[in-house]
């Protein structure tokens, strides 16, 4: 037994059998470190997306699953090597070979297209926040939602009409990939381009500018991604219907990688605020625990995810004289005895008003 997988395992020999198995990993390894920043930014900052922060869990967990199918692809489908080079090994039989490459290069479109529509689904989850007011823009958002849906399942569909083991499978038609490509191509540009909007709305210091461009430039590095997976309609290594193994070697290759790096672009925006450990607080230390993890609603409208800031830097400013309110939580040793009957897990609340008469 131990031979016979010996015999049919591919040896590395070239540089793109080397980048399928170093790229996506350490892309992996990065949008694993996004997400567990994520994570630890809602434990600390208690910010209410949950939605979202399981969307890129189950998306990461997705990413995973195709990065070792891209290892399984290089190791025992002979990727990163031409249909001739794979023929001329004469301990490889080509049709053994070409017949587990073509399943698990379907199995790898499925586990792509379910962790770049996770992806992109999370995306709109946060965009209808941050138009919560807009409500044009927020049935826009649901109808991209809705239209990523019926996306995955059309391809998922067609997918698995192609090939269904143990029944035949064949290459998707040239016409079938351009259009689940092109398709998935317009709704990475939507994705980018829909926040335009409100960040050119915003009042951003500059490195929150350089921060959304750098985003900005990412997300144009996946939609770039999403463009060269086309490998039916761009023969870079070969042409697909000839040679199918050594023309995938694009799509191979970028698929998890576009979903890394969509999955830290997704991740980003919730962990710039991260808490530094290094900065002095002037909160006692048995409290500061607690101030960090008040959150609080100011008004109706407001976001329940406003961090305790300055009543300046969040209050509305206006011409007129308004009532200013804020959380504050006091030290004082004077009031030890009447929060003496609060539990281990309980802070005082003082809320203070600032009345002008107009």
């Amino acid at each position: 037994m131990a031979g016979s997988i010996t015999n049919n395992r591919f040896d590395i020999i070239n540089g793109k059998q080397l980048a399928l198995l170093i790229a996506p990993l350490l892309c992996f390894v990065v949008a694993s470190a996004a997400v567990a920043a994520r994570w630890y930014t809602r434990s600390v900052r208690r910010i209410n997306t949950l939605t979202e922060d399981v969307l890129m869990l189950a998306a990461l967990a997705m990413s995973f699953v195709v990065v070792t199918i891209v290892y399984v692809l290089v190791f025992l489908g002979g990727e990163g090597l031409t249909s001739d080079q794979i023929k001329a090994d004469p301990t490889k039989d080509f049709d053994v070979v070409n017949r587990f490459w073509l399943r698990l290069q379907f199995a790898l479109d499925i586990c792509w297209a379910t962790s770049i529509a996770t992806v992109q689904i999370a995306f709109a989850k946060a965009y209808l926040r941050l138009y919560e007011r807009k409500r044009i823009a927020q049935t826009a958002c649901w109808c991209s939602i809705g239209l990523i849906s019926i996306w995955y399942i059309w391809s998922l569909a067609g997918w698995i009409s192609m090939c269904h083991p143990p029944g035949k499978c064949e290459l998707q038609s040239k016409k079938s990939c351009i259009i689940i490509g092109s398709l998935h191509v317009f709704f990475n540009s939507v994705i980018l381009f829909a926040p335009v909007p409100a960040i050119l709305a915003a009042e951003l210091s500059a490195k929150k500018r350089w921060s959304v461009m750098i985003l900005f430039l990412l997300g144009c590095f996946c939609t770039i991604l999403a463009v060269l997976r086309i490998d039916c309609a761009i023969n870079v290594f070969g042409d697909v219907e000839e040679d199918p193994i050594g023309a995938s070697w694009w799509r191979v290759c970028f698929s998890p990688i576009e979903v890394a790096v969509g999955i830290v672009c997704c991740c980003v925006p919730n962990v710039r605020s991260l808490p530094s450990w290094r900065r002095a607080s002037p909160i006692a230390s048995n409290e500061s625990h607690g101030l960090r993890r008040l959150k609080f609603r100011t008004t109706s409208s407001g976001s329940s995810t406003s961090n305790l800031n300055e009543p300046s830097q969040w209050m509305p400013h206006a011409s007129k004289p308004q009532a200013a309110a804020f959380v504050t939580l006091t030290s004082d040793s004077d009031t030890l005895e009447r929060t003496g009957s609060l539990g281990a897990n309980e802070i005082k609340i003082t809320k203070e008003y600032n009345l002008d008469r107009l």
